[in-house]
């Protein structure tokens, strides 16, 4: 089955801001009900919150969080593409514990379910730029899982005869003595992931991954040379992994981790990667997208999609220089633009 775009309509205002939410086409209700059809149904996938005090991005995050609630219909369910809290892999223990306190209390507020994926930032002490002993009892994913709850960090589960996969692109390697993570997915999830989405039957599917099967930096940029197969954008088994969504027919394939929105359709599958909801770490929208997240519909056998902007103004610190100095790039590259599409509408040579 293929996936379309649909149409959005609607759209309530977020308390005290300016822009609009989109409100999804309700259907036909009745129609589906005398067919034996599940009604339509909406989920969110919010992806690199990386909630933290530092600039106010646990106020960015709530304001976040305010617009999900305002969403009409509301969501069944929120999908979390990672890197949730700030920041495992270099700030001190009890900073990053705070961290994923703040990303569990305002999660909480949104009022449905939501489900966490691992991102690779939410592992502690993961770096050679680490914070605490690589003996510490919590290092890795164990203290984010023990504190949201989080029992395995690949899963699976069904809503209204969809299937949905949460995958795990943080691998381990490097052992007790200097111990870090690869972007896989890795043989034992592979193959796990196989069986899982043959026990499904061929429900229609949507898994979810942090670190992307495909982000396309170096062409968006036209830089020659930059790799394809990036060390740090994209995953290193993306060959191994599609071809197990592909044989399956997933619909999509759900990403973050660039902070910038993509969508590519590949062999039948969609991917697509949504807006950070931190935009560029809570110091505005320079590294590619605004703050932002994906809504989803499910209905029948179609999913469509529309991407999200909330409003956010950041709130810099002393010490972001280069941060003004990107967004200072920015606004310059914008107004450039600007001149040129005036330019070029009136014809001036």
């Amino acid at each position: 089955m293929s996936i379309t775009r649909r149409e959005l309509i609607g759209g309530l205002a977020a308390a005290g801001a300016a822009a609009s939410l989109p409100e999804f086409l309700k259907g036909q209700p009745a129609a589906a009900q005398a067919s034996g059809q599940a009604e339509p149904f909406t989920f969110v996938h919010l992806t690199d919150m990386h909630v933290t005090r530092k600039r106010k991005g646990d106020e960015g995050y709530r304001k976040c969080i305010e617009t999900v609630q305002q969403l009409r219909p509301k969501p069944a369910f929120a999908l979390m593409g990672g890197d949730l809290a700030f920041d495992g892999n270099y700030t001190p223990k009890a900073d990053f514990e705070e961290c994923i306190r703040l990303y569990k209390d305002i999660s909480d507020g949104m009022g449905i379910p939501y489900h966490n994926c691992m991102g690779n930032h939410d592992a502690l002490g993961w770096s050679s730029r680490r914070k605490v002993p690589i003996d510490d009892p919590d290092i890795g994913k164990k203290m984010i899982m023990d504190r949201l709850g989080w029992e395995k960090s690949y899963y699976s589960f069904d809503h209204d005869g969809w299937h949905f996969v949460v995958l795990d692109s943080i691998l381990p390697i490097g052992g007790k003595n200097n111990p870090s993570y690869e972007p896989r997915i890795g043989p034992e999830q592979l193959e796990w992931l196989a069986y899982d989405l043959g026990k499904a039957g061929g429900r229609p599917t949507v898994a979810v991954t942090h670190i992307a099967a495909f982000c396309n930096r170096g062409q968006i940029t036209g830089n020659r040379d930059y790799r394809a197969m990036d060390g740090g954008m994209v995953l290193w088994d993306t060959r191994e992994l599609r071809t197990v969504l592909e044989r399956h027919k997933v619909k999509a394939l759900l990403q973050g981790h660039s902070h910038n929105i993509e969508e590519m359709r590949y062999h039948g599958v969609w991917y697509l990667t949504s807006a950070a909801a931190s935009g560029a770490w809570w110091a505005g929208d320079w590294v590619g997208s605004p703050p932002g997240y994906t809504v989803f519909r499910c209905d029948g056998d179609k999913l469509t999609w529309e991407h999200v902007e909330f409003p956010w103004t950041p709130h810099l610190e002393e010490t972001d220089a280069l941060e003004r100095k990107r967004i200072a790039e920015q606004e310059a590259f914008r107004q450039e633009q600007q001149r040129l599409l005036e330019k070029e509408r009136a014809g001036i040579r």
